[in-house]
């Protein structure tokens, strides 16, 4: 397996593009509580029984019909449980993460 040059190594920032420092996994808190909480329930209950109960429920895409960019905006009534301190709306984590996708990987999607 090749490795990429020191170079290309990604360097974790200090702070988001907020100015907001980065959550501390290991300290203790109610919040990390929520959110180990939250993967342990998902966990548990991710089997393959339920996945295939939701898949016959969802897979038919009947539910309703929207744009792309109504289907991003409706993301703002989202709330991530598994994220709780994200204070800025999903639509913004979005396009932010669109934008890093298509900076680092410019002939890999469709747009430039």
């Amino acid at each position: 397996m090749a490795v990429a040059p020191a170079s290309d190594a990604f360097i974790a920032p200090e702070i988001n593009s907020f100015g907001q420092s980065f959550r501390d996994y290991n300290a203790e808190s109610e919040r990390q509580k929520s959110v180990e909480e939250f993967y342990r329930l998902n966990h548990i209950n991710q089997t393959y029984d339920f996945v295939k109960k939701m898949r016959e429920e969802y897979s038919k895409l009947n539910r309703v019909e929207m744009s792309i960019w109504e289907c991003c905006e409706l993301l703002n009534e989202v709330v991530d449980d598994s994220d709780p301190d994200l204070d800025e709306p999903q639509i913004e984590h979005l396009l932010q993460t669109a934008e890093a996708v298509r900076k680092d990987y410019p002939m890999k999607i469709g747009c430039t």
